[in-house]
């Protein structure tokens, strides 16, 4: 029969960001409302409630589809020093925000399960929601309310469910999932805003938009749980994406410069004992009619199986302490100086759904060629030695593997620039593209030079020309 929570929007607007600044999120992300009850959390049995609910099946969302948007601006108090000052702040700066309101048709909204929590869960659950003030910022004041069984479905609602990848009206929508609280909790000792946790994404539509069934439940996790992106500061020379290894090596030395020792075996990449690194990337300009291969910025996919002290440190190293002074600058082994920009302004090649595919795939495409763990004989071929890279690297054995002769889209590297390549690095390089019995979130990466962004793959679904 499942549940639901209903949340009534006191005011009745909803205040919450999301990627595009001019656009408030709408429908409202089960994600949000999910760290609206750990923010209220208070006990353990209400901590045992709130893993039971992350684990639970893809929630749907009942909404209204009438929404309209308020936009409101002004100077607010900043955590910088410097600039137009504030007299209640001395020392402080002040700079202009712009925010928006999602006005819905509704004053209200459910989101709900399909799943039964027994009784000490939904008591939990109930007291948890009773004490929540607001869902999103603080100025969308809230009433939450769970309700055990169903909920009557209002005439001003759609309901917006989990379909695949790539489904037409589709748009991504943040959700908990099994972990999530861990990773808020240890983001919270590390004295960072919970931003810094990715929460997974998944494809939502209405569900009258709807062109194949919800998501597979059996979607599988790579080894990667976050994509920290940085985008390249202009103006700038354009640099070629066969460059890319003389780039992720500077990210690499940057880093490693940055966190505190002694550094995580993950981070070094010595003495982690089979275990995935960080791995350093090169995010280029791939996959529609104009690409041309140019690097867009560059990447840290941290592994989802790092210990959590570990992930403090490499968090607090690259963003510094409450994510104030994130890595801004790098330079190559040829000398030349980059400037970072964290986050990186939003388009799509530096989004990091655009390389995670949160919501899974089942066929990647290789967009940096990859480097073969082994060499290809009479008893292996190079399609099982490609399925075997995908294994060591953490992923499902792949049931089809294609070498390809030459890329298949705009923008792949073919190979990295003469040079470039570490000495110690001397198997072939191709480009492939491998399909998985289950959809798999990414980052997917591969092959020798994994770590250093070379065996990189997109979802097929974006080869689309745009």
């Amino acid at each position: 029969m499942g549940f639901g929570i209903l949340v009534r929007l006191r005011e009745g607007h909803y205040d919450a960001a999301s990627d595009d600044p001019a656009s408030p999120e709408w429908p409202p992300h089960p994600a949000r409302l999910f760290c609206a009850l750990v923010a209220s959390m208070q006990s353990d049995g209400e901590r045992d409630a709130l893993r039971w609910l992350e684990a639970a099946p893809l929630p749907q969302v009942w909404a209204a589809a009438d929404v309209a948007t308020a936009r409101r601006s002004g100077y607010v108090v900043l955590n910088a020093t410097g600039g137009r000052g504030s007299q209640m702040w001395p020392g402080r700066g002040s700079g202009l925000r712009q925010r928006s309101s999602a006005l819905p048709g509704c004053d209200t909204f459910a989101v709900m399960w399909q799943a039964e929590p027994d009784d000490a869960t939904l008591a939990s659950l109930v007291r948890l929601a009773a004490r929540v003030p607001y869902v999103g910022r603080s100025t969308s004041s809230a009433e939450v309310t769970v309700v055990a069984g169903s909920v009557p479905f209002r005439p001003e609602w759609v309901r917006y469910v989990p379909v695949p990848v790539g489904s037409a009206g589709s748009s991504p929508l943040r959700v908990p999932f099994a972990g999530y609280l861990q990773e808020l909790e240890d983001v919270y000792e590390a004295g960072l805003p919970a931003w810094q946790v990715s929460a997974r994404s998944v494809a939502y539509a209405p569900q009258s938009e709807m062109a194949d069934e919800p998501t597979s439940p059996d979607t599988v996790d790579g080894p990667y749980g976050d994509l920290l992106v940085w985008g390249l500061r202009h103006p700038t020379v354009p640099i070629r994406g066969d460059d890319v290894l003389t780039v992720t090596d500077g990210l690499r030395r940057a880093v490693l410069a940055r966190v505190a020792d002694p550094l995580p075996a993950e981070v070094s990449g010595h003495g982690a004992d089979g275990r995935p690194h960080v791995a350093y990337l090169g995010l280029v300009d791939v996959g529609h009619r104009h690409a041309d291969g140019h690097l867009l910025g560059v990447g840290i996919a941290v592994p989802r199986q790092m210990s959590a002290p570990d992930r403090r440190a490499l968090l607090r190293g690259v963003l510094g302490a409450d994510a104030a002074d994130p890595l801004s600058t790098l330079r190559s082994r040829r000398g030349r100086r980059l400037e970072l920009q964290y986050p990186a302004i939003p388009r799509h090649g530096l989004d990091p759904q655009r390389w995670s595919a949160p919501g899974g795939a089942r066929t990647w495409v290789s967009v940096t060629p990859l480097m073969l763990d082994r060499y290809p004989n009479r008893r292996l071929d190079v399609a099982e030695v490609i399925a075997g890279s995908l294994q060591t690297a953490g992923y499902p054995m792949p049931e089809k593997v294609e070498a390809l002769a030459a890329p298949t889209m705009p923008g792949v590297i073919r190979m990295p620039r003469q040079g470039t390549v570490p000495g110690w690095a001397r198997k072939p390089l191709l480009h492939c593209r491998v399909s998985f019995p289950q959809p798999v979130r990414g980052p997917v990466i591969a092959g020798a030079l994994r770590y250093l962004g070379c065996g990189l793959f997109v979802p097929e679904a974006e080869h689309a020309d745009r």
